[in-house]
């Protein structure tokens, strides 16, 4: 292994391992400010501080993709999601049938369905503040 090579294995390392260390101290940090055990999941510390669960920015990511295949110029991106789509009746498991789904219990469920079924872009703004709302309530 050429000494180049090591020297930027052992620096990627170093990153992770500081970032980890990094994000420890936040978790660890937190518990002890608002004064909870150590032993308190970490998601449930991030929700007392304004930090927002994973699934928030994943399905916030997923829309922001829909969006972004439905603006796009190229046919070979909108293809698969066209397709996608029609399969949503008949199929069990399909990406756009895994959204239909996490759109239930949102605010203007209805709204973003129909939106997503006739191939429309969902208004990333409304979407963001509903599905915040439905993530605290729970």
């Amino acid at each position: 292994m050429h000494p180049r090579e090591r020297k930027s294995k052992r620096s990627t390392y170093h990153q992770s391992c500081a970032s980890l260390t990094k994000r420890a101290l936040v978790t660890h940090f937190l518990k002890g400010t608002l004064g909870v055990k150590r032993s308190a999941l970490n998601w449930a510390v991030l929700r007392e501080c304004p930090h927002e669960p994973l699934q928030f920015y994943w399905f916030r990511a997923a829309i922001r993709f829909y969006n972004g295949l439905l603006s796009s110029n190229s046919a070979t991106l909108k293809q698969p999601l066209h397709a996608d789509l029609k399969l949503v009746p008949r199929a069990k498991t399909s990406w756009a049938l895994e959204i239909l789904r996490a759109f239930e219990g949102l605010r203007g469920c209805d709204t973003y369905t129909q939106a997503f079924l006739q191939g429309l872009p969902i208004y990333y703004s409304d979407f963001t503040a509903g599905l915040r709302f439905r993530i605290r309530k729970v």
